[in-house]
């Protein structure tokens, strides 16, 4: 891989984080004022935080790859895995984890399959206007 692709690799997925956390940060003080405002449940909290995710990755690994861009499934799966790894990282430094270690596994492996996924969709759609947007990532 050329310098310049693994450049335009590099940005597409900077991008891509950036919108994802551009998605959170809005939807965790949404899910705060539910927690205090609504009595939102801890099954209501957690399975809204899983949608959030879930919309977060969708939205970062479409940021990266871009409707008819290119390698959407290892864009999006990169995307995908670095914001559940960043998501996780942040809350160690926070407070102490209280997953296991399976458990953590698997938010991994869903978070890469869903950015992988919602990358390759990305790639597979016609770009706007027609033709085939041509980016370097």
């Amino acid at each position: 891989m050329s310098n310049e692709l693994r450049r335009g690799a590099v940005k597409a997925i900077i991008r891509g984080l950036g919108t994802a956390v551009m998605v959170t940060v809005p939807g965790i003080l949404l899910l705060a004022l539910l927690v205090v405002y609504a009595q939102l449940s801890d099954g209501g909290l957690t399975a809204l935080n899983q949608a959030l995710k879930l919309g977060a990755v969708f939205a970062g690994a479409w940021a990266a790859v871009g409707r008819g861009g290119t390698r959407g499934l290892a864009l999006g799966a990169a995307v995908g895995l670095l914001y559940i790894a960043l998501g996780y990282g942040v809350c160690a430094l926070w407070d102490e984890l209280l997953i296991s270690g399976p458990v953590l596994a698997m938010e991994f492996l869903l978070g890469a399959l869903l950015g992988g996924v919602s990358g390759a969709l990305a790639a597979n759609l016609p770009a706007r206007g027609g033709r085939m947007r041509r980016r370097t990532a």
